[in-house]
């Protein structure tokens, strides 16, 4: 598969839900995670230069979002509030296949009547790229991000020194328009106990165009299709238009258009009835940027 020309924004400025169905060894129970605005949230005082807020189940995380970096300010379970007067930087934008960056960050928080001090790092790798099928579906021009946290909480306890350190080892698929990771696995391994496992996928994925396309409306019929698939493509600016197939495993397709996109309305028909049945995306791009993509089906 042709590597992906994706750069990843993470717009969490918005609040909005996600719907997260953790896939466990065992069955696990479907969590709902809540984004809202930070002023709407009960402990916003806490987590100053906030713009959005996860609510899962009671327990609340505080994150920054700007042009730069989507960072990590802390989070508040029922017991203690953990505020990073260091944040981590869960995202540095742009961001795409082969970057990478390493962040310090610390925080300190208080504990059945001792105060804890946790610092550590965290490197961030975009590994991998292509296409992800999850319970919920296929999604091609997935990127692969591996993060890596290695930290320490340390405390005094009876005048005695108390470390206990942790590694954190999660892979992440981020696709465009999505404001959450669209899947996750993860290993975290603390010193005083074995490993703890867990994953989850959304169910509610958006595939949609890359909001600083040229892109305002785009549909696709007939789907399933058996003779050709036919595009409605409209632009606000004059671009080079093309659009490329792939299977269901990420393999392109030689069924390619290309035309010269002029401002208004675009139809491209591409003809399907030769390629085997079953599902297939087609990759959209501007002046050879991929910018969306559409999943359909072939039958005959």
């Amino acid at each position: 598969m042709k590597k992906s020309t994706l750069v990843l924004f993470f717009a969490c400025s918005l609040p909005g839900m996600i719907t997260a169905q953790p896939v466990r060894m065992t069955a696990g129970t479907p969590a709902t995670i809540t984004g809202v605005a930070p002023s709407s949230s009960p402990y916003s005082p806490s987590f100053p230069g906030a713009t959005v807020a996860f609510d899962q189940s009671g327990i609340w995380a505080y994150y920054k979002c700007n042009s730069s970096a989507w960072q990590n300010l802390g989070v508040k379970p029922s017991s203690t509030l953990m505020y990073y007067a260091d944040p981590e930087d869960m995202l540095r934008f742009p961001f795409t296949y082969n970057d990478s960056y390493t962040d310090t960050w610390s925080t300190t928080y208080s504990q059945v009547s001792y105060v804890y001090y946790r610092w550590g790092t965290t490197t961030v790798t975009a590994d991998g790229y292509g296409t992800l099928t999850t319970p919920e579906g296929t999604f091609a021009n997935v990127t692969r991000v591996h993060f890596y946290q290695s930290y320490k909480d340390s405390t005094n306890i009876m005048s005695t020194p108390y470390v206990i350190t942790y590694t954190n080892d999660e892979y992440m698929w981020y696709l465009n328009g999505n404001h959450y990771p669209i899947a996750a696995v993860y290993t975290l391994t603390p010193s005083t106990g074995g490993p703890v496992q867990s994953a989850f996928y959304m169910n509610n994925v958006v595939n949609s165009v890359n909001e600083n396309s040229a892109i305002t409306a785009l549909s696709l019929s007939p789907n399933p299709a058996n003779e050709q698939v036919n595009f409605d493509i409209t632009l606000d600016q004059e671009k080079e238009l093309s659009i490329a197939l792939y299977n269901s495993v990420g393999q392109k397709i030689e069924l390619t258009a290309t035309v010269a996109g002029r401002i208004g309305e675009n139809k491209i028909s591409v003809p399907v009835s030769e390629l085997p049945a079953g599902v297939y995306f087609a990759s959209v791009s501007l002046n050879g940027e991929q910018v969306t993509s559409r999943r359909f089906i072939v039958t005959h």
